[in-house]
């Protein structure tokens, strides 16, 4: 693949590319010494995510969109293990202060990198859903032969209970992400054109959105801060709360598109008790809305994951499979963000006139406790479309013990059919909704075989809403019956567990308020030299563009894949100001009118300005 359009992938469909940080060290250790090095295949390409962990110990990281990984540990060497599923498990030896590049041997032949979806150039597109092809064998970790039994019972609509000696082994099922936020005027032609006839049904309307970003003087990101959008009366809009990035996303007229439209806006936090206006209160098209706090930064470092999960017998061909690839999520994920406080908690549900309709089990940072209740769950009951998602969001909001101050709060929403679409259960879907962006729980669907294309509308439209992603299985796999593709341009095929664990360690990653740190000045210089420059580099905010052309536009795309800004371009010199974001790394990327790309990646240092 070429050097650019994979970089563009994995800075917008990966969205993670800054070194992360250590975890767990020793509190009565010696003063630790920096490990680093970069992990690749053996054509040579970086493999992102893959986990290295001290041996022995809890202490570990994950690599960058380079491949590449640092971590702070006592001692002059150590010993690192290598994991990354399809790939053989290794250990290194690692000198403090040397880099080496490590090579990773496949078990299985790699995925395909990347599916594109049959979609017009022109402003008015049209879908279709010509995608790679896979034969199973490319990714299977071993055979199932149990896979016809699932698919029989659950056509009977019966129980699938798998013996825990039975299970398959995590690592089969494939998935893909479309992340709508780095896509959005492509999301916007698509929701009012291939998907339009399904907004009436389900009356969510994510189209006039009012990104925010909220810092502290020293340009760390303020977290889980509430904020909300009003009318210049008073009147509240939309409230969420702050990421771990110190962003949000507001709304008008997402639950009433025509409300609110000749208002006069304004966007309000509330910190410590005192409410603080925004200067500005401008949609997207127009910029990010902004405000540093002056007062000291504070960091959270809770983690709370809700894993909502349909139990109902149409879920029976793929069920077994997803308890594993929950389970080693789980895990995983534990092992990642070991410097968080991790918790975990679960909601399964069948449908009204089932044995259950739901059946949850609290957060817990017992990571046995949480794999335990997943395990001891089964397919059973329900039709094939609809089921009881309302019910199951109603629980995982009001009984679960969901952190009152958090780093991230997500949920995952693991399904293959949309709620029942009558009156009462559209209107508590959209009830559900809003409770969920005001308390600051992303909402992440996980979309499995049987899905339609109204229920495709609902769940990317409660993922906007909750400033989260949309996800789903594809036939990669060869397991499970036929899966929905998306509409959309272009998507990544990756392995369903390396997916949520990414995920989770990219909306729950956080570092210590003065320890804010953007990629290192040496890795933004090792980038090949093209006809699109940007200085200076770090800045403390302001930006010189040389570009190719004066025509098209930039970008300014953070990295979880969303676009903060779009600049439209005009001459082969632009002038741009970055000081209002939070300190960290951030890509420009340039379209020329007739579509072609480059990129450059920036550093904002706030603490270049004192």
């Amino acid at each position: 693949m070429p050097t650019l359009l994979r970089f563009l992938c994995f800075s917008l469909l990966l969205g993670t590319c800054a070194p992360s940080p250590a975890f767990a060290q020793t509190d009565d250790s010696p003063t630790p010494n920096t490990f680093s090095g970069c992990i690749q295949e053996e054509s040579g390409e970086p493999l992102i995510g893959a986990s290295i962990v001290v041996k022995g110990t809890t202490t570990g990281t994950v690599t960058d969109m380079e491949g590449c990984f640092s971590l702070e540990y006592p001692g002059e060497t150590v010993t690192l293990e290598i994991h990354y599923t399809g790939y053989r498990t290794f250990t290194i030896e690692c000198t403090a202060g040397e880099k080496q590049t490590y090579t990773m041997e496949a078990e299985v032949e790699t995925l395909e990198e990347v599916v594109v979806v049959g979609y017009g150039v022109s402003r008015k597109r049209s879908v279709s859903a010509a995608a790679v092809s896979m034969p199973a064998s490319s990714v299977a970790r071993e055979s199932a032969p149990s896979h016809r039994a699932y698919e029989d019972a659950a056509a009977d609509t019966e129980s699938v209970s798998v013996p825990a000696a039975d299970r398959p082994a995590a690592g089969q099922l494939t998935a893909g992400e479309v992340n709508d936020f780095g896509k959005w005027e492509m999301w916007h032609d698509i929701s009012q054109e291939d998907l339009a006839e399904h907004r009436a049904v389900w009356q969510l309307y994510p189209d006039h959105r009012y990104p925010v970003q909220l810092t502290y003087d020293n340009g760390s990101p303020a977290m889980d801060v509430p904020v909300g959008l009003y009318t210049a009366s008073g009147q509240l809009i939309w409230e969420t709360r702050t990421d771990n990035h110190g962003r949000a996303e507001l709304w008008r007229g997402l639950l009433d598109q025509n409300k609110y439209e000749q208002d006069r806006l304004e966007i309000r936090a509330v910190v410590n008790g005192r409410e603080l206006r925004f200067p500005t209160a401008h949609p997207v098209k127009s910029g990010f809305n902004s405000l540093a706090l002056k007062q000291p930064c504070y960091r959270n470092a809770a983690v709370d994951v809700a894993l909502v999960v349909d139990a109902t017998g149409s879920m029976g061909d793929e069920i077994a499979y997803l308890s594993s690839e929950l389970e080693d999520v789980v895990r995983r994920s534990a092992d990642s963000l070991a410097g968080a406080d991790l918790r975990f908690g679960s909601v399964f549900y069948r449908d009204e006139g089932d044995d259950y309709l739901t059946r949850h089990a609290d957060f817990t940072d017992d990571v046995e406790k949480a794999v335990s209740f997943v395990q001891e769950q089964s397919a059973g009951g329900g039709g094939d479309t609809p089921e009881a998602v309302d019910a199951a969001l109603g629980v995982a909001l009001d009984s679960l013990s969901w952190s009152d101050e958090a780093a991230a709060r997500i949920l995952f929403l693991v399904l293959d059919a949309p709620p029942h679409s009558s009156d009462q259960h559209v209107a508590r879907m959209k009830k559900l909704t809003q409770r969920a962006a005001r308390m600051g729980v992303r909402i992440i669907p996980v979309v499995c075989s049987g899905m339609d294309k109204s229920g495709e509308y609902l769940l990317r439209s409660m993922a906007l809403a909750t400033n989260g992603t949309y996800t789903f299985l594809t036939d990669h796999s060869g397991i499970g019956g036929k899966h929905l593709e998306p509409s959309t341009d272009i998507y990544k095929v990756e392995l369903l567990n390396d997916l949520l664990v990414r995920l989770i360690h990219q909306f729950g990653r956080t570092q210590p308020c003065q320890n804010v740190d953007p990629l290192p000045v040496a890795e933004i210089e090792k980038e090949e030299s093209t006809s699109f420059r940007a200085y200076p580099n770090p800045t403390a905010g302001p930006v010189t563009m040389n570009l190719p052309g004066k025509k098209g536009h930039v970008d300014l795309i953070d990295l979880q894949g969303k676009i903060i800004r779009r600049y439209a371009v005009s001459a082969r010199r632009m002038d741009i100001n970055l000081a209002a974001l939070a300190t960290g790394t951030y890509i420009l990327r340039h379209t020329s009118r007739k579509g072609v790309l480059s990129s450059r990646r920036i550093i904002v240092d706030r603490h270049l300005a004192r």
